[in-house]
């Protein structure tokens, strides 16, 4: 008779465990070839195989601890099942099982691992404990989450012990006879394990003492009296009781007294309760509330010097005068500012680029940034932006795999104007514009492989020619000549990223060579977030052109969240700017340059040193085009505003908070953003590109002070410049309500809502001019059918005078000159004249690209235009 073959339910367990093995492990070391030869690609090998090292590091040493102690457990529950003379069904696999799972849990915070290995000192010690700062922020969340790993895994083996124990003795009718029946062994093992719990209590109450520094209950973030005086004696007293029960618990299980283990919780619960809740809560009511800024003095100080070192504020203060003394003389003297004053939003100057110079349907302008270059040997101020292509812009019927990821590759050129430069017709004077690239900028390399919207993969090098560019009726083919992507030079590596990208295509492909290229990771952010995961971005990246090639420039950030005495925004409670990274958008190369050495990047350049290059090596074209970021700027700005106050009463009662102000945008109320401008700074001779914002006191809307960070040279200093006390400066508000009132203003903006267009207002500009304040408001007009606004005019306000005109120059002389400051003055036949040769030429211009769009709306301005000549001939 033949026995019939069956599986086990562990025998079941075990195949499936190995299936499981065999379809995972694989994956994560296909995941892991692919990208080290992603990162080998780039010459960045040895960062990835660091990256590696500390991931895996971790992994095994939190796995070694905690199938360490569930090994002891199970050895533990293993000799009292001997001693009960009961198997103990409890298979070895289930902890090694465990130990992995736990491991790859806690092994995600190899960052914090980073930092505790290669810790470095602020040379700034906390006013408590007389602490390194480097403690709190580089080695105690280490040490946290160590304690925590090991509550997890006694928390594991508590979990299995009850359920052991539970089963053993379910048919147990009373306590008397459980404790008849518990083994001597049980007794030491339930002992030991009390007592790790005691043990982790004093490890967690020891390690939060430290973390009374960064507490929310005094007065500001940070120990306060209560904390100082209360808490932090009264968590160390905890912290020691607790070790004494420790040793309690093992007393009690030696001696088999199990009724008397449970009063050691009661009483250490009952000592928390009275020394770390009541006692601090009483102190606080009765001592701190009646008296609190004479008691929280001290530690309001600590939060304010603190805060400014964690967020970098050290701003110098100086006085500025608000004199009214700007004249034609003045204007002129400061040609440098007046001429780059930018009179261009961002916001429609979008839609007008779309518009104008996305040339054909695949290519996208995805935003509109500001650097600064040396046009005609003048510093001038560009809007400037990229012409992406994206393949989700293709017709649905050319979405094949040949056109997404082997003949439309790349974006092309840049677009740019001037931030004042105005055409006839009320649109950008284009210094870089078409394809090819032409205008005052010269580019070798207008190809964009890389950039902000490029998210497929794509192979170059094939036998298939790529899309270049458009010319006419055809197409410019092109075939990549960089070093750029990883090269699929063997079966091998086709067949793995086949299996990545799911795509059998790359290995049934005649066109792919051994000298083809893939392309992955284009999109610059992911690029530069795997390369450095350790590093925060910031949200807008800035297309430049230095030395004929296209770059672009992402500023990255080093944060913490457990800085003493800092107070939160609203995730971080530190950061800090020190490396600008550069990517070639032909090559995809990254550069991530240096230019602040704090503490965390210090870390971060031992830990991964072939990955951080020194400013030092940075040509004078590269650091001539970094900027302030706008993201740093607008977090320095929110809690500068309040913690600009010196004194510790004056902060306590919040006696001098500001606010940014708001202006209008379009038809609504907003908060003002950071905008660069070319001026001239008090005391200096020349001048240079800021970032700057004006403050408001809170809830009025009188301009109370302006900061603003240096771009060129003293890159990274803080100015913060100060009205006079006492004197009335208007706010952006205040000026738009001027706005509002003005009849002949209010009345025209009527006007051309009546014919078929809407008004836009552009952002309001507070503009210093020695000693002396300019507001400038840009007003565009555009048709409600149609996407393309143009500039209809420019509000400059100064002192008690307003006026309105088609330019910027206009205005200045109706506020400065002779001629009385009245609103727009007509259009006369000849200047409608030239709009319509310049809108005729620009409408054909679009029917000869094919954009059909703005063939319209060009057409739809036409008519518009020839409606106001008719109305101007027949006056």
């Amino acid at each position: 008779m033949v026995k019939k073959f069956e599986i086990t339910t562990t025998g079941r367990k075990i195949v499936l465990a190995i299936f499981v093995a065999l379809l995972v492990f694989p994956s994560i070391v296909l995941y892991f070839y692919t990208e080290f030869l992603w990162f080998e690609s780039l010459n960045l090998s040895s960062v990835f195989m660091a990256m590696l090292y500390y991931k895996v590091i971790l992994f095994v040493i939190f796995f070694a601890f905690a199938f360490a102690m569930l090994s002891l457990n199970h050895f533990a529950l293993r000799r009292v099942s001997h001693e009960l003379d009961e198997p103990l069904k409890l298979p070895f696999w289930v902890n090694i099982l465990l130990a992995l799972i736990v491991a790859l849990l806690f092994s995600r915070v190899w960052l914090q691992y980073v930092y505790f290995t290669n810790s470095v000192d602020f040379n700034l010690k906390d006013p408590i404990f007389g602490l390194d700062v480097s403690f709190y922020v580089f080695k105690l969340p280490f040490i946290q989450t160590i304690l925590f790993f090991f509550l997890t895994v006694l928390i594991l083996a508590i979990l299995i012990s009850a359920a052991y124990y539970a089963f053993i003795f379910r048919d147990v009718k009373s306590f008397d006879e459980l404790r008849d029946n518990f083994p001597q062994a049980g007794y030491a093992h339930a002992s030991l394990i009390l007592a790790g719990i005691f043990i982790f209590t004093a490890a967690y109450f020891y390690f939060a003492r430290f973390d009374l520094l960064t507490s929310p209950h005094g007065a500001v973030m940070g120990a306060g009296y209560t904390d100082v005086q209360v808490r932090l004696p009264a968590m160390g007293l905890v912290a020691l009781l607790s070790l004494l029960l420790a040793a309690v618990s093992i007393y009690l299980g030696h001696k088999r007294n199990i009724d008397a283990m449970p009063i050691l919780l009661i009483v250490l619960a009952a000592v928390m309760l009275l020394s770390i809740v009541v006692a601090p809560a009483v102190v606080q009511k009765l001592k701190v509330e009646p008296n609190e800024i004479v008691v929280e003095e001290e530690y309001i100080r600590y939060g304010i010097d603190f805060t400014r070192f964690a967020y970098g504020l050290d701003v110098k203060k100086m006085y500025y005068s608000a004199e009214n003394n700007l004249s034609v003389d003045t204007i002129e003297r400061n040609r440098g500012t007046i001429d780059n004053i930018r009179i261009w939003d961002h916001r429609p100057l979008l839609s007008v680029y779309r518009q104008m110079q996305q040339i054909r349907t695949y290519y996208s302008i995805n935003d509109v940034d500001v650097d600064r270059y040396y046009i005609d040997g003048r510093y001038t101020q560009l809007m400037i932006t990229a012409r992406e292509l994206s393949t989700d812009l293709l017709s649905p019927r050319a979405q094949t795999w040949l056109n997404k990821h082997l003949i439309y590759t790349h974006g092309y050129g840049v677009v740019a104007s001037p931030v004042n430069s105005v055409t006839k017709v009320g649109l950008p004077d284009l210094i870089i514009e078409d394809i090819p690239p032409k205008g005052k900028i010269a580019i070798e390399r207008p190809e964009i492989y890389y950039g902000e919207i490029t998210t497929n993969y794509v192979i170059v090098k094939t036998k298939q020619k790529e899309f270049d560019y458009p010319l006419g009726e055809g197409n410019v083919l092109t075939t990549y000549n960089g070093s750029g992507g990883v090269k699929l030079d063997s079966y091998f590596k086709k067949l793995i990223y086949a299996i990545k990208f799911a795509d059998i295509k790359f290995l049934l492909s005649d066109y792919i060579t051994t000298e083809s290229r893939l392309m992955f990771h284009r999109d610059i952010i992911d690029r530069v977030s795997t390369l450095a995961p350790f590093l925060v971005y910031d949200r807008d990246p800035y297309i430049t052109v230095i030395d004929g090639k296209q770059y672009w420039i992402i500023d990255s950030y080093t944060t913490l969240d457990k800085f003493p005495y800092s107070a939160r925004y609203p995730t971080f409670n530190y950061v800090r700017n020190p490396v600008k990274v550069f990517v070639d958008t032909y090559n995809g190369i990254p550069k991530f340059y240096v230019i602040q050495e704090e503490p965390v990047i210090k870390v971060l350049m031992k830990a991964f040193p072939d990955l951080f290059t020194s400013a030092d090596k940075m040509s004078e074209e590269e650091r001539a085009h970094i900027r302030y970021p706008i993201d740093l700027f607008e977090v320095q700005a929110h809690i500068y505003a309040t913690f600009h106050m010196d004194d510790a009463k004056t902060f306590y009662n919040r006696e001098d908070v500001w606010e940014i102000p708001e202006e209008i945008l379009e038809e609504d109320r907003i908060q003002m953003e950071p905008y660069y401008v070319i001026l001239t700074l008090p005391g200096n001779d020349k001048p240079e590109f800021l970032l700057m914002l004006p403050f408001t006191p809170k809830g009025r809307d009188n301009i109370i002070a302006w900061l603003a960070a240096r771009c060129d040279e003293s890159y990274g200093e803080l100015r913060l410049y100060e009205f006079p006390k006492g004197q009335l400066i208007y706010g952006p508000m205040q000026i738009e309500a001027r706005i509002d009132q003005n009849a002949d203003i209010s009345k025209l903006f009527t006007l051309w809502g009546q014919v078929g267009s809407k008004v836009i207002r552009g952002n309001m500009l507070v503009i210093p001019i020695e000693n002396s304040i300019l507001y400038i408001e840009p007003i565009y007009l555009r048709a409600v059918n149609a996407q393309i606004p143009e500039l209809r005019g420019v509000i400059v306000v100064y002192s008690d005078v307003l006026a309105m005109r088609p330019t910027l120059d206009e205005a200045l002389i109706a506020v400065f000159g002779e001629e009385a400051p009245e609103i727009v003055e007509e259009e006369s036949v000849q200047d409608l004249v030239k709009q319509l040769v310049e809108l005729y030429s620009r409408a054909r211009e679009e029917a000869g690209a094919g954009n059909w769009t703005g063939f319209g709306e060009y057409i739809e301005r036409l008519g518009d235009t020839i409606s106001r000549l008719n109305q101007t001939a027949g006056r």
